[in-house]
C-alpha cells in the first residue's frame, strides 16, 4: 500500500528521484567570516547539514517504496550573481584539485546522473562536485 504524502504519486509507482541541494561549505566551512561584523555563513552552513540529515532519513524511509533520495554539493559556482566575488574565485580554485572554475553545468550533471537508471542503486548519498575540494 503506497504512503500518503508529497511522495504518494511515486510511491504508488514504486519508483522516484528526489534530489536536494546542499554545499561542499558544510564540509569546509570558511574560518571566519570576511568581517567581523558580518554573522558569517553559519545559519547557511546549518541548513545544509539539516538537508544532509533529512535526505538520509528520507532515503531510509521511502527507499521500501522504490524511491531513491540523494544530494548535490556543488563549490564555489560562477553564475552572473558571482561576478563580483574574483579573489573568492582564485582563492577556492587554488585550493581545488581540477584547477578551474565551477559552473552551472557542472552541478545541473551531476543531478542528471542521480535521477537516471545509472544511479539506480544509490540512495542516502552526497555527491560533493567542487573540483575536488573537499576529498572524502
Amino acid at each position: 500500500m503506497a504512503r500518503k504524502g508529497l511522495h504518494s504519486g511515486m510511491a504508488e509507482r514504486r519508483f522516484g528521484r528526489i534530489v536536494f541541494i546542499t554545499s561542499d561549505t558544510f564540509w569546509d566551512p570558511p574560518v571566519r567570516p570576511k568581517n567581523e561584523a558580518e554573522a558569517g555563513p553559519l545559519p547557511y552552513i546549518a541548513s545544509k547539514g539539516a538537508l544532509i540529515g533529512a535526505m538520509r532519513k528520507l532515503a531510509r524511509t521511502l527507499g521500501p517504496d522504490g524511491i531513491s533520495v540523494t544530494a548535490v554539493a556543488p563549490g564555489l559556482t560562477e553564475t552572473a550573481g558571482t561576478t563580483q566575488k574574483a579573489a573568492e574565485f582564485a582563492d577556492v580554485v587554488h585550493r581545488q584539485a581540477l584547477k578551474r572554475r565551477l559552473t552551472p553545468d557542472d552541478t545541473a550533471a551531476a543531478v542528471a546522473f542521480l535521477v537516471s537508471d545509472g544511479a539506480a542503486a544509490l540512495t542516502g548519498q552526497e555527491l560533493v562536485v567542487d573540483g575536488g575540494l573537499v576529498l572524502r
